[in-house]
């Protein structure tokens, strides 16, 4: 569901929470602002229909009762609220805005005429009509009634999208007079202001938010910190917002990456380990088991990326690692499988042939030893490692014309920085060219 559908959804309920909840004469109506003269029967038995959410039926008895009673706001109102709880949001809206227009002063009357437009696709006039209906005093509820009004115009203004700062201030609005709401109006008016430009602003949101010990108020400081290269205070917010959401693995994982370019390597492995049982554990094990791939501990690498593959089979990355981990275990049969999957999977994973050649020499496939340097070349240019490497895969296959080619290429790329492999290679050189 995207952020629009949210908002609606959001609208939605509201419309159907509100109205139930007034305190009023009968259930499903408020009592309006004016004294009609009516003809109690037809209205009364339409709301009393409208208390059983019977609505196709109170619709068909209330089209009925505007028709004798054209001038009266309840009977356009009832009529408004039974077509808006069918999905009929346009006549809705039109049997709204006749309450409108016949009691100008109507508070719930405005308030379900904005829902109703904003359901409808108009937020431009739905944020109009709010904007009046939180100046008018409510009928019943008082406080409360207001400040859902004012949530309901942030919403619409936010989703309206033209006045970001203005739909902040009316989130402000709301949680000033419901002191006691959960701290959310304050995170959504902070990400309100951050678009808008206003980071000072923005801030102040998601402190009072984190302060409190609300959990996306503190993600959210905790990301515009960063993004502001205040590292050591994003640090310190982080490390309390894991410690009260140890299983947030977000939050986690970005710790441990924090610790990792720290330098904190032990530190950020504690922190994730925890998650490893998590049902989320896959990632955690693939962040683990890079992590611990980096430190160069490759047994302790190697079970965790086997867990996260599982998961995700076919992922070429997670293959890769577990090879280059096996690689250095010296389980080269195995490590020569993963880095085969990992190239299969993604040719274009250029690193995986320089661990596979040397897998593939280690298990004697020299072929295959071969055929992955020459996959390697044709993207990253040679270095004095491959040359050897080729030069000793065509030797061991008794090709020793490309054998002492490469060796002759090895030597004049290494230049004295390899000294026993200089020493093998000339020594080779020596033995093979008579074969030539």
């Amino acid at each position: 569901m995207n952020r629009a559908e949210k908002i609606l959804a959001v609208l939605l309920t509201t419309t159907a929470v509100w109205l139930p909840a007034q305190t009023r004469s009968t259930p499903g109506r408020s009592p309006g602002p004016t004294a009609q003269p009516r003809t109690p029967d037809p209205l009364d038995e339409a709301e009393s229909l409208l208390q059983k959410q019977q609505f196709a039926e109170a619709e068909e008895k209330l089209q009925s009762v505007v028709k004798a009673q054209a001038k009266n706001p309840q009977a356009w109102f009832d009529l408004g609220f039974a077509q808006s709880h069918q999905g009929k949001t346009t006549e809705a809206v039109a049997s709204y805005q006749k309450a409108v227009e016949l009691a100008p002063d109507w508070f719930e009357a405005h308030l379900n005429l904005g829902v109703d437009l904003a359901r409808s696709g108009k937020r431009t006039e739905a944020v109009s009509v709010l904007k009046h209906a939180v100046e008018l005093k409510p009928s019943s509820g008082g406080p409360q009634a207001i400040a859902r009004a004012w949530l309901t115009l942030a919403q619409t203004m936010e989703e309206e999208g033209s006045d970001p700062k203005g739909a902040a201030a009316a989130y402000d609005k709301a949680a000033e007079l419901t002191p006691s709401a959960d701290l959310s109006n304050a995170v959504r008016a902070g990400a309100l202001l951050e678009k808008a430009g206003d980071t000072a602003g923005a801030e102040h949101h998601y402190r009072q938010a984190a302060e409190a010990g609300n959990a996306a108020g503190m993600a959210k400081l905790i990301d515009l910190l960063r993004a502001e290269k205040r590292d050591a205070e994003g640090e310190t917010w982080l490390r309390k917002y894991v410690a009260q959401n140890p299983r947030d693995m977000r939050a986690s994982v970005q710790l441990a990456r924090l610790l990792i370019a720290e330098g904190k390597k032990d530190e950020a492995a504690a922190v994730l380990k925890p998650l490893t049982e998590s049902p989320a554990g896959a990632q955690v094990n693939q962040e683990l088991g890079e992590l611990y791939l980096d430190n160069k501990q490759y047994a302790e690498a190697a079970p965790l990326l086997q867990q996260a593959l599982a998961a995700n089979p076919g992922d070429p990355q997670l293959h890769y690692d577990l090879g280059m981990a096996l690689l250095h275990l010296l389980k080269y049969a195995e490590a020569e499988a993963e880095l085969v999957k990992a190239a299969q999977i993604k040719p274009g994973l250029v690193d995986a042939y320089s661990l596979l050649a040397e897998a593939a020499f280690q298990n004697k496939h020299y072929e295959l030893c071969l055929r992955a340097l020459d996959a390697r070349a044709r993207s990253l240019p040679e270095t004095p490692a491959t040359y050897f490497l080729r030069a000793t895969a065509y030797d061991s296959l008794h090709m020793y014309k490309p054998a002492v080619a490469n060796y002759k290429l090895f030597l004049a790329a290494a230049s004295g920085k390899f000294p026993d492999q200089e020493f093998q290679a000339r020594h080779r050189i020596k033995a093979i060219e008579p074969e030539r």
